[in-house]
Formats: C-alpha cells, structure tokens, sequence
C-alpha cells in the first residue's frame, strides 16, 4: 500500500504544469536568466516584448537576472515557488528597478 501512495504521488507531480515567469521591462535588455536553486534557464523574448521563463524543477527560489547593453544588471528576487503553481509569477522593471506584479 505503502508503494502505491508513493507511486501515486510522483505520478501527480511529473503532471504538474511548469510554474511561468513573465518579465515586462521598458527597455531593451541584452539577456536575462532565471536562476533557480542555482540552476539557470535564459529568457525568452515573446512576441509581445515580454521575456518568459519556465521552471519545471522542486521546489526553489532565486531570482531573475537582467543584463542591459551597457552592461548593468537589474536582479528580481523570486520567492518561493512550487509545481503546481496556477498563475504566472509576473515582475515589471521600469527605470532599472524591479517589482513582482500581484494580481
């Protein structure tokens, strides 16, 4: 019985969605990271001008990092995130300052 409940629970979490980051900057960035219980994905550029991410590991926090041409870095401080987890964790950075969006 042990074995099923077990069996059962890794089964639910591999069907987990990924938890999705967005980042709305209001000018250009070279490239940016989502780094991750110190693992990094880069972004992504959307055709909407917003960069995504998608983290599809355990349990983690860390943060987003961008880098601007002149070589400047902006960090977003990502909390603690889960599989599961329904909305898109959202940050926007204007004037090279950043702020998680709360809906």
């Amino acid at each position: 019985m042990r074995f099923a409940i077990v069996f059962g629970a890794l089964i639910l979490s591999a069907c987990s969605p990924p938890v999705m980051f967005a980042v709305d900057v209001d000018e250009e960035i070279d490239r940016g990271n989502l780094v991750l219980n110190g693992d990094a994905a880069a972004l992504m550029k959307n055709t909407d001008g917003a960069y995504w991410a998608k983290w599809d590991g355990s349990d983690a926090s860390g943060y987003i990092e961008l880098i601007y041409p002149d070589g400047e870095t902006v960090r977003c401080e990502v909390g603690y995130v889960t599989q599961g987890m329904r909305d898109v964790q959202s940050f926007e950075v204007r004037e090279r300052a950043c702020a998680q969006v709360r809906y």
